[in-house]
């Protein structure tokens, strides 16, 4: 197969070294606004840098990863041409727009899937086997840790206008989607607090840098995110459920960023996302070619991007309003979202 690359910063940069080394990617043609950045991606994978359309047309299936607002274009692109599609998260940088492209990608009935590199990663797999089976037993708790190392405050007027907290859209919307996923359940409603690091609470949502996000899910199960920019060591991305018949812990390692009070921990802890999930990439991109071949369904649909996405907007609103916040209060723009 020969796999488009639309985007070669860190994550496509990413995509593109791991299809590199699939037996199955016999080409990795590589897309990038600047074109220095392309030929770069491009000469370390052995591909080609070419433009965005010959890209497109020469593609058996295309990975997007340029910027959230960028999006739309490229998978729309793909869908005329028939080109399943891998499409980083958030699938665009606004609700109405998301609406509208599921809208598009629905109605053409368009192979596109979403990154969320998560529902591939071998121990979320084997804990959501437990609860997809039954053996677990009902599912009480879901408690998500989501810590991305600290870094220089960025001014909260760089972030465009949006109606969605940065943290919520660009991190924790992995979290909101999980949610769905390891459970099975919608969520229902959202409270949210919220901090940053020299304010205990910011007056605008775009300097939010530390989160408390309780969600109520369909069934009566409850899932709590703790979310932080400001972790001083590293990236911990981890997981724990409590079920009928289980008490279930994932991704918590020696390589887990944290001073153990009670056990030693390793000399090498996680530093960031691409190193913490890169099984799950592998995983993430394997599956999708499986799928674009027409092996096994879609790892994830672009309607999963858009339910995530009203996820986010009401954590947002919980924070700023300072109430609990029902789903069905985030309608989707082209149509409503039960």
């Amino acid at each position: 197969m020969r796999v488009a690359v639309v985007g070669a910063g860190s994550m496509g940069s990413k995509h593109a070294a791991l299809l590199a080394r699939l037996p199955d990617v016999d080409e990795v043609l590589v897309v990038d606004a600047v074109a220095t950045r392309a030929a770069e991606v491009a000469r370390d994978v052995r591909g080609q840098a070419v433009s965005h359309d010959e890209a497109l047309d020469a593609a058996d299936a295309v990975v997007i990863a340029t910027p959230a607002e960028l999006h739309a274009a490229t998978v729309d692109a793909a869908v005329a041409r028939g080109l399943p599609a891998l499409c980083e998260k958030p699938l665009t940088d606004d609700l109405r727009s998301t609406a509208e492209l599921v809208e598009r990608v629905e109605a053409a009935g368009a192979h596109v899937e979403i990154g969320f590199q998560r529902r591939h990663d071998p121990a979320y797999l084997a804990g959501r086997a437990r609860i997809a089976d039954g053996s677990a037993g009902r599912l009480h708790l879901l408690r998500l840790t989501a810590f991305d190392p600290r870094v220089t405050p960025r001014p909260i007027g760089e972030w465009p206008a949006n109606e969605t907290a940065p943290v919520f859209l660009h991190s924790s919307i992995h979290d909101f989607d999980f949610v769905r996923w390891m459970s099975g359940q919608e969520v229902l409603e959202v409270a949210a607090d919220a901090s940053r690091r020299d304010q205990a609470r910011p007056d605008d949502p775009r300097g939010i840098e530390t989160a408390v996000v309780t969600m109520r899910c369909s069934e009566g199960t409850l899932a709590v995110l703790e979310a932080t920019w400001l972790h001083p060591g590293g990236y911990d991305s981890r997981v724990e459920l409590v079920a009928d018949a289980v008490h279930l812990t994932m991704g918590l390692s020696p390589r887990t960023p944290a001073a153990h009070i009670e056990w030693a921990a390793g000399d090498d802890p996680w530093r960031g996302y691409l190193d913490r999930f890169e099984v799950a990439y592998r995983s993430e991109l394997i599956a999708f070619l499986a799928a674009a071949r027409g092996e096994r369904a879609p790892g994830s649909r672009a309607r999963d991007g858009l339910e995530a996405h009203r996820i986010a907007i009401a954590a947002t609103r919980a924070c700023v309003e300072r109430r609990p916040v029902a789903l069905a209060e985030v309608h989707g723009v082209a149509r409503e979202v039960a």
